[in-house]
């Protein structure tokens, strides 16, 4: 159970990876996170240890419940439903995801260890869609793809206290609400949530 969600994940990353749509982006990281949220679950039912029903239930309420709320909501105020001008484009971004999968496997081939694999996954994905889109809102959902890379190398590599694991899914929401609140001043004051626009202002 827990490899076919661990695919789920992977598999979410490639779409976010090529997906133009922003309400596609949006759902694409829901499941994913809703499938993160299962994992925890399942390790808290077989370790016993509390600390993963917090960080599951944290995950379903901020990651799948609340940041799409804020994210579809920017949306529909900017009347943004896909990003068109893409630094990589739709097909080059699905090739490049099958190319991080193979990157991965080959470099981690002697670790067995499927968790650290799929987390450095996402984190490539996720710097991906940070460098090669231009909006502020698929930047946002890139470094949110980052996060959920983060909480499976943590579930990998170190167990967190649960007072740090609650304190980084809250800072997740903070930054989503933060993120959210500069985008509509940055469309307000500027006409665009179009990065590229923003590098070229001079003082």
């Amino acid at each position: 159970m827990l490899q076919l969600l661990l695919a789920i994940v992977i598999l979410s990353g490639i779409l976010i990876c090529g997906l133009r749509r922003v309400k596609l982006l949006v759902l694409s990281f829901a499941f994913q996170s809703l499938a993160i949220t299962f994992i925890c679950i399942i390790l808290g039912y077989n370790t016993k240890e509390i600390h993963y029903y917090i960080m599951g239930l944290l995950t379903l309420i901020i990651k799948v419940i609340i940041i799409p709320y804020i994210i579809n909501k920017s949306t529909r105020y900017l009347k943004v439903k896909r990003e068109l001008d893409l630094i990589i484009n739709a097909v080059n971004s699905f090739v490049l995801s099958g190319f991080f999968i193979i990157i991965v496997c080959a470099f981690f081939r002697n670790y067995d260890n499927t968790y650290l694999k799929t987390a450095v996954f996402l984190a490539l994905v996720g710097g991906t869609l940070m460098i090669g889109r231009k909006k502020a809102i698929t930047q946002m959902i890139g470094f949110l793809t980052i996060e959920n890379g983060i909480i499976l190398f943590e579930m990998s590599v170190v167990k967190l206290s649960l007072i740090l694991e609650a304190w980084m899914a809250l800072e997740v929401l903070v930054l989503a609400l933060l993120m959210g609140i500069m985008i509509f001043n940055i469309n307000k004051t500027f006409d665009t949530i179009n990065t590229d626009y923003l590098s070229n202002l001079k003082e």
